[in-house]
């Protein structure tokens, strides 16, 4: 029976980032006719057309085919077959699916039920693959194994393997022992950040393992390679091989493995608070967004060295001399987003407060990879918290946008940031509505509003009278137009 679906937001379990919450990303239910094949493609033969040895490079036993004796959807499930039938020279047949060019991606929570089969050399996988391998050949540019069972099906196995290219590989596994996991469905699940990795079965965690232990030798000063590029999934279902053996006269064929569901999950980037920043209004540099590094934010190394106020992400963030905090340091490509809420369209005046010993520096502001600003020149001030204020201007549109802070600085400076403050800018005595910035029909039409009602804008003159001259005032301001 199909199971009921989860809810497209979950909260994010393990060591999360403030308010931070998971959304569904992909999802296969396996509820139609046929393999969708546009999502699952079927990879064919023994390796050798994929660059690897016969047997997929252990010895497995079986030729993968695309065919519907190894594969297909019934009853709301995907089967994987495994038949002692011979095709192209191998004694047995099976299906090996992968979503490579369909559906990648990085960090999240990726999830399946799935009912095992068991006997002697058979070989359940549900596992991931780097979609371009960009550390190098197998495994220097990483493998993630969700669950794999193998033989009597009476331990779940959650592995990584990293380090350098065969033979130079090296693995760590955790496994959930001491039940018959053919017997039933179980939700095997990994849950992907950029420092941890951790294993579950049916929602107890049973391994986890830290970008501490991991390492690729390709990028020895990484400390999160290879495991912070994006992944495909993989399902299949293999015979024989280094691991479990080769099959015996009690391996009953065929073996169906089944799968219920298959989800992922990420991080959706949000405010931090849970609400998006005023706009006019002053934000604190430290209240960028939350998300994942890349994404919400980028800085040029692993964690906060700041050690202050949000230790789950890489930003340095430290305690401020005027008080709260301050992000720290930022360094040449560093940029921060913040999710804002802008009152009025038009131009806003802003004010930086920043620091930097020796250096200085240059930021921007960008809606939609758009400056939205001038290019603001940060002075040096001789120490990190000798604080002074920048000031410039930003033309932004109305309504919620994710308003990027990227740093234009050259190689060799950096500085801090304290804050920044945006306010509505009146260019001249006749910007009475907005957009601010602009003088149009609707300033007129504001400022005679106000003239009528005698509201105290409108005294232009600042006689405490609403005369002649105040229109005369008011006119005068508008020919002149705006700065």
């Amino acid at each position: 029976m199909k199971s009921m679906r989860m809810s497209i937001a979950v909260v994010l379990a393990g060591a999360a980032p403030a308010f931070a919450q998971y959304s569904l990303v992909f999802e296969d239910e396996f509820e139609g006719a046929v393999i969708d094949t546009l999502v699952w493609e079927h990879q064919i033969g023994d390796g050798t057309g994929y660059g690897l040895p016969a047997g997929w490079g252990n010895n497995e036993l079986q030729y993968y085919t695309p065919y519907t004796y190894n594969s297909y959807v019934q009853n709301g499930l995907l089967h994987i077959v495994a038949r002692d039938l011979p095709i192209e020279g191998y004694a047995y047949s099976s299906a090996r699916l992968r979503t490579q060019g369909a559906f990648e991606f990085r960090y999240g929570r990726v999830e399946a039920r799935i009912k095992v089969p068991k006997g002697q050399g058979l070989w359940a996988a549900f596992w991931m693959l780097p979609t371009n391998s960009p550390y190098g050949e197998w495994a220097a540019s990483g493998e993630i194994d969700i669950i794999e069972t193998v033989n009597q099906a009476t331990s779940a196995h959650g592995t990584i393997h990293h380090g350098g290219n065969w033979p130079n590989n090296v693995q760590h596994s955790g496994s959930l022992s001491g039940t018959d996991f053919s017997q039933d469905f179980h939700v095997y699940a990994t849950e992907w950040t950029p420092d941890w990795i951790r294993w579950f079965v049916d929602g107890q965690e049973y391994y986890s393992v830290s970008s501490s232990t991991w390492y690729s030798t390709a990028a020895p000063t990484n400390p999160r390679a290879p495991f912070d590029t994006p992944f495909h999934l993989l399902l299949n279902l293999a015979v024989g091989g280094n691991w479990p053996g080769d099959p015996n006269g009690s391996t009953a064929f065929p073996a169906d493995l089944q799968v219920d569901w298959v989800r992922v999950y990420r991080v959706e980037q949000q405010a931090f608070g849970g609400q998006p920043a005023p706009v006019p209004g002053r934000i604190e540099a430290e209240d960028f967004d939350v998300g994942y590094p890349g994404e919400a934010y980028q800085d040029c190394d692993a964690g906060n060295n700041g050690s202050s106020y949000r230790s789950d992400v890489d930003v340095d963030i430290q305690p401020c001399s005027e008080g709260g905090y301050n992000v720290g340091w930022l360094c040449q490509g560093e940029w921060l987003e913040y999710a804002v809420e802008v009152a009025h369209a038009g131009t806003h005046d802003l004010s930086v407060r920043v620091a930097s010993n020796t250096t200085g520096g240059t930021i921007g502001f960008e809606i939609d990879g758009l400056p939205v600003s001038g290019t603001l020149t940060v002075p040096v001030t001789g120490g990190w918290q000798n604080w002074t204020t920048i000031s410039g201007w930003a033309d932004l549109p109305a309504g919620e946008h994710v308003m990027r802070l990227a740093n234009r600085s050259g190689s060799s400076q950096a500085f801090n940031i304290n804050y920044f403050e945006l306010t509505g800018r009146n260019c001249n005595q006749a910007d009475f509505a907005g957009p601010f910035g602009t003088l149009d029909f609707f300033d007129v039409q504001a400022f005679l509003a106000a003239f009528a009602a005698q509201a105290s804008g409108a005294d232009l003159t600042g006689e405490g009278e609403f005369n002649f001259f105040d229109v005369q005032e008011f006119l005068a301001a508008f020919a002149a137009g705006c700065p």
